[in-house]
């Protein structure tokens, strides 16, 4: 069961303050460092590690950060599937804070401006699982993304809106929605998004509208999962973080790596909050494969 992973692989520089500066205010920093990251290059990371046969596609662009990105996915053995030399690729300055919590400031690239004759040479035949990540429908590239997802028939799609979804236009909500996506996203972002005044009432609000499955993560406490029928609150468990940086992006990745190998959703919830829980306690975003098959965390 193959996966293409639609996104950005973006530049990640990680700078670790003890809180966020008020307006004005000078502030150290007390480390820095640089990494790949982007939502979709996190998903794929977890497949990679679950030897999850699959696809990223993510555009790259010509530039110093592009540069970057094309050595770490050769490393990994990825074909590049989108070369794009217009631009280059964009990065995030991530400030971590010495409670683990992340704030994101974002400059796009090459993967904010999706063109549509990107899609062309796909052959859609091979893939049975389709992620696609918040961030790139929003703006143009999310009419772009969104037509293109109306046109997948037979596909299982895992859309993973993040916190821009309050942001995304509404045609192109409405539009993926139509696809009866797999929706997953965070306690903020579901509360945000249906103005509803707890967890379950906005669960039920959204299936609502993508008349699939739905997970809500809750961090420690979990994951809420509604299949239509019954919500079931998967529960994590309590550990020390050191940043929440990819935690979402691991969690869905890992609910994928556990779909695509047979297993059930409330089993995937289950492996997609260890996954998680192990991500948080290390800096970035991503544990490499050796140390991660060390883990096992399959039963």
């Amino acid at each position: 069961m193959k996966t293409l992973v639609i996104g950005a692989a973006i530049v990640d520089i990680i700078m670790k303050i003890p809180r966020l500066p008020k307006k004005g205010e000078d502030i150290f920093c007390n480390e820095r460092t640089l990494s790949i990251g982007g939502c979709a290059y996190n998903v794929a990371n977890i497949l990679y590690n679950f030897d999850i046969d699959h696809d990223l596609f993510v555009p790259v662009g010509d530039g110093v950060y592009a540069d970057i990105i094309k050595k770490n996915l050769k490393a990994k053995n990825y074909k590049v599937l989108v070369d794009d030399s217009e631009m280059d690729n964009g990065y995030s300055l991530c400030l971590v804070e010495d409670d683990g919590e992340r704030t994101f400031i974002n400059v796009k690239g090459i993967e904010g401006k999706y063109k549509k004759k990107w899609f062309d040479d796909l052959n859609m035949e091979e893939y049975q699982n389709i992620y696609v990540a918040g961030y790139q429908v929003c703006g143009k590239s999310g009419k772009i993304i969104s037509h293109w997802l109306t046109e997948q028939e037979n596909k299982n799609i895992f859309f993973a809106p993040g916190p821009v979804i309050t942001e995304i236009e509404e045609s192109v909500m409405k539009r993926i929605f139509s696809t009866r996506p797999i929706l997953h996203l965070n306690k903020k972002e579901a509360l945000d998004f249906t103005g509803k005044d707890s967890v379950e009432d906005s669960i039920l609000a959204l299936y609502e509208l993508n008349k699939n499955n739905v997970f809500i993560t809750m961090g420690g406490d979990g994951t809420l999962f509604y299949d239509g029928n019954k919500i079931t609150q998967m529960k994590g468990e309590k550990v020390k973080v050191v940043d929440t940086i990819g935690a979402g992006d691991s969690h869905i990745g890992a609910i994928i790596s556990a779909y695509s190998m047979g297993y059930d959703f409330n089993y995937a919830c289950i492996l997609a909050n260890k996954v998680a829980g192990k991500i948080v306690q290390v800096q970035g975003t991503k544990i490499d494969k050796e140390s991660f098959d060390k883990l096992q965390f399959l039963v």
